[in-house]
């Protein structure tokens, strides 16, 4: 992906792209197809000010407050599969009506993904994991939502997935420092994962590669 700019907010972008537990190479002169950030203003009546429904593939970066939002964005489209991103047009004429800056400021501190078509994925929703968990570490056990989606690196042949787990247990082990942990579904066989980072919303992003924790149709990982 690239990211085009060179002041203080695509530095800022940049480094906490290089600080992402996933892999993502980062490029300053866009090529066909990439998703592009840019360091400037949007199109005027743009979604939060990062997005533009006439502007497919491309988001904008203009103050401080956009950084983990579009930090959260990237990281969606990486696992997502998708081989580009747009703000759904209902959801820039909807804010364009309810907009305001303190309505912004609620917003762009949780990143939706329901808000963007995932082009190249036949839905956002296909292939993505949204239920309970137990997660473990150190002989201990807690009980967590987690919402996760992942996608086979044709690179390294290994699935990659990420996504949030949700719940004060889960925070709580975050704030002690517990990075390792095991997430096991439904009575399926645990598998590893790491606890990587708060989000801007005060979740905990999880982060695995290999067998996910969710069952995969037709797919040896």
């Amino acid at each position: 992906m690239a990211v085009v700019g060179c002041g203080p907010l695509a530095r800022r972008l940049k480094t906490r792209i290089d600080n992402s537990p996933l892999m993502i190479e980062i490029v300053d002169d866009p090529a066909p197809g990439d998703l592009t950030v840019r360091e400037e203003s949007a199109p005027a009546g743009g979604y939060l000010g990062v997005a533009s429904a006439s502007r497919p593939g491309e988001f904008f970066l203009a103050d401080d407050r956009a950084i983990g939002y579009i930090l959260d964005l990237i990281e969606h489209f990486v696992v997502s599969g998708a081989r580009s991103a747009v703000v759904r047009r209902p959801i820039e004429i909807e804010w364009a009506a309810v907009g305001s800056r303190r309505e912004r400021r609620k917003r762009i501190r949780r990143f939706r993904p329901d808000d963007y078509d995932w082009i190249g994925t036949e839905s956002i929703d296909d292939d993505v994991f949204d239920g309970d968990a137990t997660l473990s570490a150190d002989g201990d056990e807690i009980a967590a939502r987690l919402r996760i989606c992942g996608y086979l690196d044709p690179l390294d042949g290994q699935y990659h997935w990420a996504g949030t787990a949700f719940g004060t247990d889960v925070r709580t082990w975050k704030d002690a420092r517990v990075k390792n942990v095991t997430v096991s579904v439904g009575g399926r066989d645990p598998v590893d994962a790491r606890l990587a980072e708060v989000t801007p919303s005060g979740t905990v992003r999880v982060v695995g590669v290999g067998e996910p924790p969710f069952a995969l149709d037709s797919l040896t990982v």
